[in-house]
């Protein structure tokens, strides 16, 4: 079992230390982390105190900001030192919606052309060469060789999300399968695998198994981002989709890269356990959305009072997270990941 936390490279190294000790004694064996932008300066998120401030890794597009990827360096160095591996998401779709996470991306191509244009296919190939190519300020690591602390690499975090309707025709510029391929090409022989990310978000939006991944042999792991209802009033939410979502993965492993238990309408301390129990008896690996850091002094913050993410669920508080990961260490997977997880 793993769990994401965006902004664990804009945390202080005290509050990073304190939150991965508490990973480690869980049981957590994945996290997985942005190249994004950290707001520092003291700014409260999702509880946490902010103290290292990022850009994005692109504030001019083709020239990168590396004291962005140092941060992120910094913290898989860590989790690796513990055995934890390591997910890193390389850009975030969200950033595409002109919103206030947009980009140079999203100033330049917007959330549709940027799936169409061969020039923006070509900038961000070179992003992703410069990620894959870095190598670590901390860690000395060259990350396309890392193989040793980074799992894999999403092409992107939620991949379509901003414009649907690019994944619903099967992503008919060849965008997906075009990246992994230069992404695989730069790896070369490295065991570090190539995951989708979550194609169109929430598999509601019938992306997840667009056939234009499936069918890409560059294409190593599906991700499954999911968020239901409550397993009292949907049992066997994950047992009953398992099968089928490896029957449509074109015989590559899948995962559930995010889910959430609802702590506005849930207790999570039965609701967290209720579904985790579930995606073991599906054999399904997971990492949720997200087991977040103590709560920092000055910081409140309340997930259930959060009207757009109320699946945060702290450490050290009264839901049994410790119990929840060895749970899923002891669960049988339905596919073979011995060649990844050992």
């Amino acid at each position: 079992m793993g769990t994401n936390l965006y902004f664990l490279p804009g945390m202080s190294d005290q509050d990073q230390d304190a939150y991965i000790k508490d990973l480690v004694d869980y049981g957590i064996k994945v996290v997985r982390v942005w190249v994004n932008g950290q707001a520092g300066n003291g700014h409260c998120e999702k509880g946490s105190k902010l103290s290292v401030q990022l850009p994005q890794l692109e504030t001019t597009l083709g020239k990168f900001n590396d004291q962005t990827l140092d941060a992120v360096d910094k913290v898989v160095n860590k989790l690796s030192q513990k055995g934890i591996k390591a997910i890193i998401s390389p850009h975030d779709a969200n950033s595409l919606l002109g919103d206030y996470r947009k980009d140079v991306y999203s100033d330049k191509w917007g959330k549709t052309k940027f799936y169409q244009s061969q020039d923006a296919f070509d900038a961000y190939d070179k992003r992703m060469d410069h990620i894959l190519q870095y190598k670590g300020a901390h860690s000395g690591k060259v990350w396309k060789d890392w193989s040793d602390a980074i799992m894999a690499f999403d092409i992107q975090n939620e991949p379509m999300s901003a414009d649907t309707s690019v994944c619903k025709n099967n992503d008919s510029k060849g965008w997906m399968c075009g990246r992994a391929k230069h992404m695989r090409q730069t790896l070369g022989d490295s065991a570090i695998k190539i995951a989708t990310g979550g194609i169109g978000g929430d598999i509601s939006h019938d992306c997840t198994f667009m056939k234009a991944a499936t069918g890409c042999e560059a294409v190593d792991l599906m991700a499954v981002h999911r968020y239901g209802g409550s397993e009292s009033s949907n049992q066997g939410q994950w047992s009953s989709g398992a099968k089928s979502w490896v029957s449509q993965a074109g015989g590559k492993l899948v995962f559930v890269e995010e889910w959430g238990a609802n702590t506005g309408s849930s207790d999570p301390k039965s609701e967290l356990p209720a579904q985790a129990g579930d995606l073991n008896k599906a054999g399904m690996p997971n990492l949720y959305w997200q087991f977040l850091p103590k709560q920092s002094d000055g910081c409140s913050y309340d997930p259930k009072s959060d009207s757009g993410d109320k699946f945060g669920i702290y450490v050290e508080g009264s839901t049994d997270i410790g119990a929840v990961a060895k749970g899923a260490s002891s669960a049988d997977a339905i596919q073979d990941w011995s060649k990844i997880m050992g």
